[in-house]
């Protein structure tokens, strides 16, 4: 490898840590994950591992982190699915390396790699949801990520029943959906055999992500919506009644729903897409 070529990205998810050298073009030419650990601590000395496992090949780092951002001050304020509140990330890492460094929300990188170089490259106006261990968004416009205050694009806090104030992650997480408590990738292989109450649950689903793109519809009209994350593995099985439900609710032309290209690519090259131009 030739000295200082790649970008390196890094998509720290819930589950586990992603990370991949990425080239000028955007293309992802190799990559590794590993079990994102359980302490604050320990989530801070991977990262600095990972980084100075590849200084000699890297031009720069960009890190996807889940939850909201300060961005201007690089902390991460809070997020249900790391051990993390109110790190100065940033800062933390920066001592360890002398390489350029640019974090931001791991969903708006999904998005931003999806509508740059993946499923929306020619669309101008692109949402992005991922549907993992957590249920994050990103809003991207003219290839930028559009941040309004700070952390726009939450989709997953938006209240879909107003009289539980329940949000879309706490339907969606599939532990707490009151149908199953089974897992998603054993409802997806039951879905495969026809067994009727795995086909509800996805129906169940699709029709509680409807309304969520119904809402981000009715308010953006983008041009496409995402779709992201684990749980797209069953998207067959839940997008007819997400179908159903935009439908019956919109009074605007249709939106186009369709699935992640780059897959578990997107974060590590959307990542890397901090430091484009």
């Amino acid at each position: 490898m030739v000295k200082n070529k790649y970008i390196l990205g890094i998509d720290v998810g819930g589950t586990n840590i992603k990370f991949g050298l990425v080239d000028s073009r955007y293309k992802l030419v190799e990559s590794s994950q590993i079990p994102t650990p359980k302490t604050e601590k320990a989530v801070i000395n991977l990262l600095i591992k990972i980084i100075e496992g590849k200084k000699p090949v890297i031009k720069a780092v960009g890190i996807g982190l889940p939850g909201p951002i300060d961005l201007k001050r690089g902390i991460i304020l809070r997020t249900p699915h790391l051990p993390i509140k109110n790190v100065p990330i940033l800062n933390l890492i920066k001592r360890h390396i002398n390489k350029p460094l640019k974090i931001d929300n791991d969903a708006n990188l999904f998005t931003l790699a999806e509508a740059t170089v993946g499923a929306g490259k020619k669309y101008k106006n692109v949402v992005g949801i991922t549907l993992g261990t957590g249920i994050g968004g990103g809003i991207v416009i003219n290839k930028k990520i559009y941040h309004g205050r700070n952390n726009a694009g939450e989709v997953g806090h938006q209240f879909i029943d107003s009289h539980t104030s329940k949000h879309l992650e706490s339907f969606l997480k599939v532990n707490n959906f009151k149908r199953s408590a089974e897992d998603y990738v054993k409802l997806e292989m039951l879905a495969d055999k026809k067994n009727k109450k795995a086909i509800k649950f996805w129906n169940d689903y699709g029709q509680i992500l409807g309304y969520a793109c119904l809402n981000i519809i009715n308010i953006l009209d983008p041009e496409v919506i995402i779709l992201g994350g684990k749980q797209t593995k069953a998207f067959k099985y839940f997008y007819p009644s997400l179908q159903q439900t935009i439908k019956k609710g919109s009074f605007l032309p249709p939106t186009k729903i369709i699935k992640s290209k780059l897959v578990d690519k997107a974060g590590i090259i959307g990542a890397a897409l901090l430091f484009k131009n």
